[in-house]
């Protein structure tokens, strides 16, 4: 009787232990789906900014070429140095999560793209215009770059030779 009572128990301690697995299995699936949620609406919310520096190159080529008051071109200036700071931080978010070396390129990328717009936006007026007459090439290569990044709706299917030419691409601007 007692060897009856306890091979139940056993049996009783062993589903008890197979339900607690099921629960916390379920529990830590549940828990990266969330994250992987999170990380996909971080990401698009990024490619929004992403689209908004497609133009950058464009834009102040024709700021240039119409002689655009000084003003007009620090506000553009300092409008997407704010959408990049955005995309920055949304890499710098990716990879801590991820530990994805692409998101830390990007993260290196957005930084050095976001210096040079800081200095365009706080700069001294008398070397704005020389400066962004400098980088246009570069800029307008990066416009391209960013237009492609939009591509990829998910943050896993960021191809690494497009992140490295951002990256390499970014260390070409002159500050």
């Amino acid at each position: 009787m007692a060897g009856m009572k306890r091979k139940n128990f056993t049996g009783f301690l062993v589903l008890l232990l197979l339900l607690a697995l099921f629960a916390s299995s379920y529990s830590l699936w549940n828990c990266r789906k969330g994250q992987e949620s999170l990380l996909m609406v971080l990401y698009i919310d990024g490619l929004k900014d992403a689209r908004g520096l497609s133009d950058v190159g464009g834009t102040f080529e024709y700021l240039l070429r119409e002689n655009a008051s000084d003003g007009l071109i620090i506000s553009h200036a300092y409008a997407y140095s704010i959408r990049v700071e955005h995309l920055k931080e949304a890499f710098d978010l990716l990879q801590a999560y991820t530990d994805d070396g692409r998101f830390q390129l990007m993260f290196s990328a957005t930084s050095n793209y976001h210096l040079f717009l800081q200095v365009v936006s706080f700069g001294n007026s008398t070397t704005r215009n020389v400066l962004i007459e400098k980088n246009l090439e570069t800029l307008k290569e990066l416009d391209n770059l960013m237009k492609n990044v939009t591509e990829y709706q998910n943050p896993g299917d960021l191809p690494e030779e497009l992140v490295e030419k951002i990256f390499q691409t970014s260390e070409k601007l002159e500050v």
